[in-house]
């Protein structure tokens, strides 16, 4: 986020001061009045939504969005997507730092009006910053001490035509929350700008100082907690700052660099239809108001699944097969399963054949492939596990082991996150779920993932 200098907004703008201003001062005041009297007209500035008259005086050397001047006043407007409030703060640090004097201050309008000392002279300076569609329009009229009484009615007209999207406005905007739904996943949040970085997000909208954005993973939720937590530990730039759960739903705090200042993110982890969704609301430090605050509480806590999903772990699974048909797990384990690799990556390879080949949707699909093979990468740690699988004619798994078929009727490629999920809700394996799980999934050739849905979506499997 880049920010002009304040210093633009104190004594920049005014920097054309007429001559007559050397004079004495006892012809000083009688030059005013001249020039004061001198009529002139307006004009109107105009930026995404916020408009004001200003008057048609030459314009200032200044790198801000208006910045005009007639030598006894100068008129400036200056946007940044930041708070009003902020700006406000800002403002008022900035006077004292430059040993200026605060004549009147007013929060609920954010209006400041200052005094301090250019050259000889002493400046008034009138502040109003008004919120518009998101962005601070920053508006200061600054007039010699003597010519200040006198330019009341120019004053007036420049703020009293202050309007947003057409209407008149005090500099209070209401925050518009939309709402983004996906199946039973449900989510408000404020109606800011979009953000474009080529990710895929499900929510991804930034005002200024913060930013809310919603992914959805096919990964078990404590699974992505745990990544996400040895991540952050892992980045010597990151600090976690607070971990925990709630029953099935995680939370995470962290902060982290971003230019010359601090983020920090406040993150909520949950599963839903058999998929996790991950909604952070990312916000820079020492800009947040009470505003922002009481935005970040809604969006997390409207960030929720109507319904609840048992997000189940392979151990879950394990136990409910040991349950339903004691010894299956061991039997499978010795007559099927033929690999250890599963092992290292998390994976209980008994369970996983066990629920596959009792789920009579999944076994419909695989008897149309005799031999699979599974190839599941993981990389974050540059390592894949390879796996052949031999399908009967029922369509259950034969034989599972180590290695790949050459001449294999279908190769599934899966990402280490996605496989966990998978294997992990194998007991709801349906025409829906299968959909979700096939997002990340990729098939050698790649044309049988397609033909796949399409018969689930004619209910072909059915």
């Amino acid at each position: 986020m880049k920010y002009k200098k304040l210093v633009l907004i104190i004594s920049v703008i005014f920097i054309i001061i007429f001559t007559a201003c050397s004079s004495p001062e006892t012809r000083l005041q009688d030059q005013l009045d001249i020039a004061i009297a001198e009529s002139f007209s307006y004009s109107e500035f105009y930026n995404d939504g916020f408009s004001i008259q200003y008057p048609v005086w030459p314009a200032s050397d200044s790198n801000i969005e208006l910045s005009v001047t007639r030598g006894y006043c100068s008129v400036s407007v200056n946007v940044e997507k930041i708070p009003a409030e902020s700006w406000y703060d800002m403002i008022i640090k900035s006077v004292n730092e430059q040993n200026g004097k605060i004549i009147e201050l007013n929060k609920d309008e954010n209006y400041i009006r200052y005094s301090g000392l250019y050259q000889n002279f002493t400046m008034i300076s009138e502040n109003r910053i008004y919120d518009c569609n998101y962005n601070a329009n920053a508006v200061t009229i600054t007039c010699i001490e003597q010519a200040y009484p006198k330019t009341q009615d120019m004053r007036n007209i420049i703020f009293n035509s202050a309007k947003c999207n057409g209407q008149e406005t005090t500099g209070k905007s209401e925050v518009i929350y939309k709402t983004y739904t996906n199946s039973d996943f449900s989510i408000n949040y404020p109606d800011w700008d979009k953000i474009n970085d080529n990710s895929n997000h499900e929510v991804a909208v930034s005002r200024g100082i913060c930013s809310v954005l919603v992914d959805k993973y096919n990964a078990l939720p404590k699974d992505i907690y745990e990544w996400d937590k040895n991540a952050i530990k892992d980045n010597k730039d990151n600090n976690l700052l607070d971990s925990s759960s709630k029953g099935d739903i995680y939370y995470l705090t962290y902060d982290m660099p971003y230019e010359d200042k601090t983020i920090t993110s406040e993150t909520k982890i949950f599963y839903c239809n058999y998929e996790s969704y991950i909604t952070q609301v990312l916000c820079i430090n020492g800009l947040v108001t009470d505003e922002y605050k009481e935005i970040r509480e809604k969006v997390l806590e409207s960030s929720k699944c109507s319904k609840e999903y048992e997000a189940s772990t392979q151990e879950d699974l394990k136990k409910k097969a040991e349950q339903d048909n004691p010894g299956a797990i061991e039997e499978i384990g010795n007559e099927i399963v033929k690999t250890n690799a599963g092992q290292e990556f998390g994976i209980d390879e008994e369970a996983v054949v066990y629920f596959i080949n009792n789920n009579l949707f999944f076994t419909k699909i695989m008897k149309d492939f005799p031999k699979a093979n599974i190839v599941i990468e993981d990389t974050e740690n540059n390592r894949e596990l390879d796996l052949r699988v031999t399908i009967d004619e029922s369509g259950k798994i034969k034989i599972l082991e180590d290695g790949q078929f050459s001449d294999a009727d279908v190769s599934l490629i899966v990402p280490l996150r996605d496989a966990l999920n998978i294997f992990g809700n194998a007991q709801n394996i349906n025409p829906i779920t299968l959909i979700g799980f096939a997002v990340n999934v990729r098939t050698e050739p790649p044309e049988i993932k397609n033909q796949v849905i399409q018969k689930v979506i004619r209910g072909e499997y059915n």
